[in-house]
């Protein structure tokens, strides 16, 4: 009987846990429809499909599997405090939470068709189930849709933030993208280009690198825009929507950055009621390096669709 209580907290915790990251994002993001919005689809589903599976056939469930399923349901309600709405979101509370609604699915896909659950057999769910996300937004990164064919002109192009190598120099990702959006202007097809980035490196801001490169290669004053606050793509794509969109009233903006990097990108611009295009760079990085960053974007991709980190 405790047993059966136990797991009926761990049920109601875990849908908590699933409400309060609705709210979150509802905030953060200054949704005009409140919490239920069609973004919240993906980690409603996942923790429903757990949360029915382990209601129907909690008898059957053995020692081993309930534990994780309680573990995973107070470990899931934990990390949930840590995915604040401000767009800062901590990578350990992330990762804890995605392992931990793996360990709860998992166990609950289990127990319905075996009555002896060992742990190989856990294993190999939370890897089936992990690597068809993964496939699934690695396939995802090749997307070309919403792409900038350049008519009419963009009010501006909006240059995603990277990493830079010097205090005038970006690096290369970064000055890839750089050169597209100076690209973009050179031939008219945007107004303005807006260098986002607001983590400090050499003393300064990598947007004002970013905005010192711009200018080197010929782009006037007048047409670069800086922002210093912003620290990750979602902060960027809502600094286009309050700021370029919100106050200057632009009508048409671009996403500059890597191919690899736009299916998110753009992705998180449709959930938050952005209308923005992308624009790819030209940027070239080794085979190895491509591989690494799309199955990274495969991962960033699952984190949003289901915290909205």
């Amino acid at each position: 009987m405790r047993s059966k209580v136990l797991l009926h907290i761990a049920v109601l915790v875990a849908l908590i846990a699933m409400l309060k990251i609705f709210a979150q994002r509802a905030i953060a993001h200054d949704s005009e429809t409140g919490i239920l919005t069609f973004r919240n689809i993906p980690l409603g589903a996942v923790v429903l499909l757990a949360v029915v599976l382990i209601e129907l056939f909690n008898r059957r469930l053995p020692i081993f599997p309930y534990i994780l399923v309680v573990g995973s349901a107070f470990a899931f309600f934990a990390a949930s405090f840590y995915l604040p709405p401000k767009g800062h979101s901590h990578e350990v509370a992330i990762v804890i939470a995605y392992l931990a609604l793996l360990f709860l699915v998992s166990t609950a896909l289990i127990v319905p068709f075996s009555s002896n659950v060992r742990v190989a057999n856990i294993l190999v769910v939370l890897v089936l189930i992990s690597g068809i996300a993964t496939i699934a937004g690695f396939i995802n990164t090749f997307s070309n849709s919403g792409r900038f064919d350049g008519k009419p002109e963009a009010d501006a192009a909006v240059v995603l933030g990277s990493s830079v190598i010097g205090p005038y120099t970006p690096s290369p990702d970064l000055k890839g993208r750089l050169d597209a959006a100076a690209e973009l202007y050179d031939k008219d097809e945007a107004k303005k280009i807006a260098v986002t980035g607001g983590t400090r490196r050499f003393g300064t801001f990598e947007s004002e690198i970013g905005a010192r490169y711009l200018e080197h290669i010929g782009i006037p004053v007048s047409a670069i825009i800086t922002e210093d606050k912003t620290e990750n793509t979602i902060e960027q794509v809502i600094y286009a929507k309050r700021h370029l969109i919100g106050k200057l009233k632009m009508k048409r903006i671009v996403i500059v950055s890597d191919g690899w990097h736009l299916p998110r990108a753009l992705l998180m611009c449709k959930w938050l009621n952005v209308k923005a295009e992308g624009y790819a760079s030209k940027y070239k990085m080794s085979f190895q390096s491509e591989l690494f960053n799309r199955f990274r974007e495969s991962a960033g991709l699952q984190a949003y669709m289901l915290f909205g980190a």
